[in-house]
């Protein structure tokens, strides 16, 4: 039976509204591009996403919505045959609306990808949630989990929330600060998974986040956290066992309050759900049922991305987020750089430390975290952009981003970008597949900092620009310092990453 009720508050996830910054590690981040990748392949031929029937499924499908418009990838970019998931909504608004739980999720779902959800397939989804309401218990539903929707969807589209409805979801919180799914209060009956849906709607619909009965919840998470920093259903006398969709809400739970899951104080939390992931992308519900779990990769997407509940269309990109302060992270895994209070992790940090470090880098000015233009987990330095891709066997390789060419996009036709003629020089070395020579104190960095492989090929000749020389490589600009830095060469590499993050 609670296995039963587990996979039903699960098919009614939802994903995240902008809270504190999370993901000191960078594992949280690979772990999101991998799963984003992986959940595209699970699209049906009729836009959908498919339930426990085997078919595709409304719920489900809301879910992958959440997911999609968390990592900020448009909705109706992922399709199949020329169906997109909202189409695959749409279709099934009337049928599916027609319970309390149904018309919250696809409420939400149409707000996370910009939709109206008063007029959402001939439906008024608000409506039909507000009509739900039951003045005697002051709930929508009288499963905790589902009237948490209820509060989610109406906070989310800018419905007042009645202080009654709040003060409902108050008084069934039990004494050990759980919520129980069927809203009883008896000893033991509350669990992980309801709690943390019922502190996000808690907070959306306009409780302090330091109430007593947030940090009352919260506490209770505590109790049901592994030693591996994974979250289980329920506390136990046992050793506990965590899952991924618990973590999962717990995360979301805890961003909801304005905490950070992946800090020491919480044992690492987002690091431990990325441990779930299989070698394919998708995420197992357990580490004893190994199998790839479609509804545990949809629930922990939102988390990995650092969003929680609800998911606004209107919320600002992962690279704002991205640039927030960070606490300190694993000390054997990370460098933390107080000046700019970001952490430099696991393949970033070696790929940083054995091509210059702090001196052709710079300080790194965001977190690690998912680009969805890119597809990948990125990471901008002063002087770079860091991005981690997959090689044909799938381990990591990282590269520097192609920030040269980005910067020098439309300069074609200017002298310096043009094809040129090979220089009869020994310390000149010409390149035939983008016509520019690399010469000198230029070419000797080049070399001994990783060559093509780092660079990439240059893309013009020497020449002056802001008052010095200068060249340009696909991943970078050099600039020509002479006596300034002999052990590199008298070469800087631009402040090109800077740039990004200040424009932006």
């Amino acid at each position: 039976m609670r296995r039963l009720l587990m996979a039903l508050i699960v098919t009614l996830s939802l994903a995240l509204l902008p809270a504190s910054p999370a993901s000191a590690n960078l594992a949280p981040a690979v772990a999101l591009a991998d799963a984003l990748e992986w959940l595209r392949g699970q699209q049906r031929a009729d836009g959908g996403f498919v339930g426990f029937t085997g078919e595709s499924d409304p719920s489900t499908t809301a879910d992958a919505v959440y997911a999609l418009a968390a990592t900020n990838t448009p909705i109706e970019s992922v399709t199949t045959e020329g169906r997109s998931p909202l189409d695959f909504l749409l279709a099934h608004a009337q049928s599916y609306s027609a319970t309390t739980g149904g018309a919250a999720k696809l409420a939400l779902a149409a707000i996370a990808a910009g939709a109206d959800p008063r007029q959402f397939g001939g439906v008024d989804l608000i409506a039909r949630v507000e009509s739900a309401y039951d003045e005697q218990t002051g709930l929508y539903d009288p499963q905790l989990f589902v009237n948490a929707y209820a509060l989610l969807a109406q906070a989310a589209a800018g419905a007042e929330v009645s202080p009654a409805a709040i003060q409902a979801v108050l008084t069934r919180q039990a004494r050990d600060g759980s919520w129980a799914w069927n809203g009883s209060t008896e000893p033991g009956s509350g669990d992980s998974n309801t709690t943390a849906i019922v502190i996000q709607a808690l907070i959306a619909a306009g409780l302090p986040r330091d109430h007593q009965a947030i940090a009352a919840g919260l506490d209770y998470l505590r109790s049901t956290q592994a030693a591996d920093g994974s979250f289980a259903y329920q506390p136990s006398t046992e050793p506990l066992v965590g899952d991924a969709n618990s973590t999962a809400l717990a995360v979301q739970a805890i961003l909801a309050a304005g905490n950070d899951p992946n800090s020491s104080d919480w044992h690492y939390a987002l690091d431990a759900l990325a441990r779930f992931q299989n070698p394919s992308g998708a995420l197992r519900w357990r580490d004893d049922a190994p199998d790839d779990n479609l509804l545990a990769t949809l629930q922990a997407i939102p988390a990995l991305a650092g969003r929680v509940l609800p998911v606004l269309h209107s919320d600002a990109a992962p690279f704002a987020r991205a640039q927030a302060n960070e606490s300190p992270g694993i000390p054997d895994r990370c460098a933390y750089e107080p000046v700019t209070r970001h952490n430099t992790c696991d393949a970033f940090r070696r790929f940083w430390e054995s091509h210059g470090g702090l001196a052709n880098f710079g300080y790194p000015l965001t977190r690690p975290y998912y680009d969805p233009a890119l597809n990948l987990a990125v990471q901008y330095f002063e002087r770079a952009r860091f991005e981690l891709h997959r090689s044909a066997d799938g381990s990591a390789v990282v590269l520097l981003g192609r920030l040269g060419a980005e910067r020098a996009a439309g300069r074609e036709s200017e002298p310096p970008f043009q094809s040129a003629d090979p220089i009869g020089r020994t310390d000149c070395r010409y390149f035939p597949e983008t016509g520019h020579n690399l010469c000198a104190g230029f070419r000797a960095y080049w070399e001994g900092f990783g060559g093509l492989a780092v660079f990439g090929y240059p893309i013009s000749e020497e020449f002056t620009e802001d008052g010095m020389v200068v060249q340009y490589f696909e991943r970078a600009r050099f600039e020509w310092h002479p006596g300034a830095w002999p052990e590199r060469y008298d070469v800087l590499l631009s402040r090109l990453g800077a740039e990004v993050v200040a424009a932006r």
